[in-house]
């Protein structure tokens, strides 16, 4: 049997619910809608990112765990139509005047004291009667104050509640927003690469059938209703193909940009839902809660005093009556003359601060409150919002997979435009075809005449092997045997034929081939005279690399790029040509610079070492670093420095600093200690259905799991250093 922690997003209330792993998720929900009025069938419970589903076990989610907390988020509260939450309001309970006295607790008989002669005898019982009285209005105002701020406490615990489950709703959304964007994507580059082909295939439907109706087929394919390429198709027909088409594309590209605006839209809302900083609320709060706490410790320790008080006041009593029983030397009156001064301190210090601290809480506590009540609020606004963009992400869902479809269906009708554009290149095509079989069939006919004669040299060979075996062997097996055996059969002739090619396809490819060939002679003599060019620039470039490579590899940088300028120059008039003006006046520039920043350099290097002494560090800190440390709105001496946060100066070191802190300090740093965050242990109450009441010590308010650092420094009061960053 374990505890099944359950928060309630909508106020931040939390639950512990007694189940074990075996526990079906629906029994949990049933049990939540008696205790927390939220219906069954409004129940959305997540956990690690993830939706219980009803038929399952919490085995399926690795529940129950008290160190794993489910969120219940209530779906009617995320209609659009739904009512803000009803403001939080706490009913406490007003002190009395003049609370009723307990009995006195001292069970010593008390003699009439008013005979005494003894004036402060006589008054003796009075002052104990006030100081229990004292003692029991400030008892009272104390029990007030503390469930004020046990009030507070927990509002503040149930808005950190609600901070987490926004979380978590913001996970859930991301990761189905990352879904449609990858949706999105996908379709967009698929629906770029065909947009552009069909606004080509549009462009140039035009210019593509005048190309087609220009070519002329050969006299050989020529008939009455085919003279050109252009008769290949049927124009009319294709024209109209092309008007659907282009009507289409046009609606198609209306519908693509509505639903890049859609997306546009839904991309501005994420980011500026996920910009939102939940714990704006949470602040204010943990601060001045965190402030107020000192109201109860002042509280604790004037209920200590006015107890003590009580406790002398009963001792004098109980002492003076046992003296009057039993004869005994006169108390000193020093003791008696003390209870005067109290009873004013009592009047006019402490139930006065006790009441200032009762103020100060209540009005902590309607601060709480107004904060709670505006947590509540922009939790409603904001899970609203969240189900605004899943159903907008749902929809765009839908509609990715019915716009991928009319992205096929319009390539499909893109079809018969393709074929227009394909004409020409198909009839190349064969014409190339043609002359590829009219060669591939050349090679089979030298092959097929090799192959014959192969078999002629072969067959007399086998001829004269057969007739030279008979004429040894008919001498002593008979002929009617041989004959019979098959031995006088002879080997027939192998004839190889191959029907030649038709003369019009010979003629047709030599005539286009010839066209062809020319076109391709013009093009490999322009490419020639390209590559000329090229290699006589890339050998000028590589000399003037290698000249630049070894001024950079020489003691003297400057002077040898000088020297370069200058030969740059000689070798200009020399050919009476200047197309290295502007290189050399570039080298000139840089040696000029080269030559400043060398003896820059050189001035830096003699003070480095002092400067690295003298300077902040403001990077990671070191030991024997010097480093400056802010005192933040917490109150804690932060260290300053880039892209590593969270050093703080160490407790012991702010000890030694006066009453008065400075608003910054330096010093050298001598140690430092790593430290992480841990998580909070959780408190396990008897009762089946408790509120979470988890901490954990963090003096610095830092999220769970990160890592800071606490670092002892030896303070530097009066230390002038450079503030300059160190690079």
């Amino acid at each position: 049997m374990g505890k099944l922690v359950v928060r309630i997003v909508e106020n931040g209330h939390s639950y512990k619910i007694n189940c074990d792993e075996h526990t079906p998720v629906e029994s949990v929900q049933k049990l939540l809608e008696s205790i927390s009025g939220i219906p069954f069938k409004d129940q959305l419970l997540f956990c690690f990112g993830s939706k219980l589903e009803s038929h399952s076990p919490l085995s399926a989610y690795k529940l129950p765990s008290e160190q794993e907390e489910v969120f219940l988020f209530n779906k009617s509260r995320m209609r659009i139509n739904s009512p803000p939450p009803t403001p939080e309001k706490f009913k406490i309970a007003v002190i009395p005047v003049n609370p009723p006295l307990s009995p006195p607790s001292s069970s010593v008989p008390h003699p009439n004291l008013d005979d005494t002669s003894d004036p402060a005898l006589k008054a003796l019982p009075s002052y104990e009667t006030q100081f229990r009285n004292h003692l029991q209005s400030g008892s009272a105002i104390y029990r007030r104050t503390l469930a004020m701020f046990e009030i507070c406490e927990r509002l503040l615990r149930e808005q950190e509640v609600q901070e987490r489950a926004l979380d978590v709703a913001k996970g859930n959304l991301d990761h189905f927003y990352e879904m449609v964007c990858q949706n999105y994507t996908e379709f967009m580059k698929c629906y770029s690469q065909q947009d552009c082909s069909h606004r080509k295939f549009l462009a140039d439907f035009g210019r593509e059938k005048e190309k087609l109706r220009s070519i002329k087929i050969m006299p050989l394919l020529q008939n009455a209703n085919r003279k050109c390429l252009l008769d290949f198709v049927d124009e009319e027909n294709l024209q109209k193909v092309w008007e659907e088409c282009s009507s289409s594309h046009e609606r198609f590209e209306k519908k693509v940009l509505e639903l890049k605006t859609e997306f546009g839209d839904l991309n501005s809302q994420v980011q500026d839902l996920f910009s939102c900083k939940t714990s704006k609320f949470i602040k204010d709060v943990e601060l001045s809660v965190k402030e107020h706490r000192r109201f109860m410790d002042e509280q604790k320790s004037i209920m200590q005093a006015l107890s003590e008080d009580v406790n002398t006041v009963k001792k004098l009593l109980e002492d003076c009556l046992s003296r009057q029983v039993s004869p005994s030397p006169i108390l000193p009156h020093n003791a008696f003359s003390a209870l005067g001064p109290t009873y004013n301190t009592h009047e006019k210090d402490y139930l006065p601060k006790m009441r200032a601290c009762d103020s100060a809480i209540s009005t902590l506590l309607d601060f709480c409150t107004d904060k709670k009540n505006e947590s509540n609020l922009y939790v409603h606004n904001y899970m609203q919002k969240i189900a605004r963009m899943q159903y907008t992400i749902k929809d765009l869902r839908y509609k990715f997979s019915v716009f991928s479809e009319a992205l096929k269906h319009q390539n499909e009708q893109f079809h018969q435009l393709k074929v227009l554009h394909g004409v020409g290149p198909a009839y190349m095509a064969c014409i190339a075809e043609v002359e590829r079989r009219k060669t591939a069939t050349n090679i089979y006919m030298e092959n097929a005449e090799k192959l014959s004669e192969k078999l002629a040299r072969e067959r007399d060979f086998e001829i004269r092997r057969r007739d030279e075996f008979v004429k040894v062997h008919s001498t002593f097996i008979p002929p009617d045997i041989l004959a019979a055996m098959g031995l006088y059969d002879s080997l027939n002739p192998c004839y190889v034929n191959v029907a030649p090619l038709p003369g019009g396809s010979t003629t047709l490819a030599v005539t286009d081939t010839t066209i062809l060939q020319n076109d391709a002679e013009t093009k490999i003599e322009a490419l020639i005279n390209e590559v000329s060019k090229f290699e006589r620039e890339s050998e000028i470039n590589r000399n003037l690399l290698d000249r630049l490579r070894s001024c950079a590899t020489s003691a003297d940088f400057a002077d040898s790029l000088r020297v370069l300028a200058q030969s740059l120059v000689s070798s200009a008039e020399e050919s009476n040509e200047d197309s290295t003006f502007e290189l050399r006046e570039c080298i000139e520039i840089i040696a000029d610079k080269v030559g400043a920043l060398s003896r820059q350099c050189a001035d830096l290097e003699e003070n480095r070492e002092l400067a690295n002494k003298e300077r902040i560090s403001f990077n990671q800190l070191q030991v024997d670093e010097i480093a400056a440390f802010l005192l933040n709105a917490s109150g804690h001496y932060q260290a300053i420095n880039r892209d590593c946060p969270y050093y703080y100066l160490s407790p012991d070191s702010v000890s030694l600093l006066s009453d008065n802190r400075p608003s910054y300090i330096i010093g050298q740093v001598v140690h430092i200690e790593r430290r992480t965050v841990e998580p909070p242990m959780s408190e396990t109450g008897t009762s089946r259905l408790t509120l979470s009441q988890e901490s954990t010590p963090n003096p610095y308010g830092l999220p769970i799991g990160c890592e800071y650092f606490v670092v002892t420094a030896a303070i530097l009061p009066d230390t002038n250093v450079d503030y300059s960053p160190r690079s």
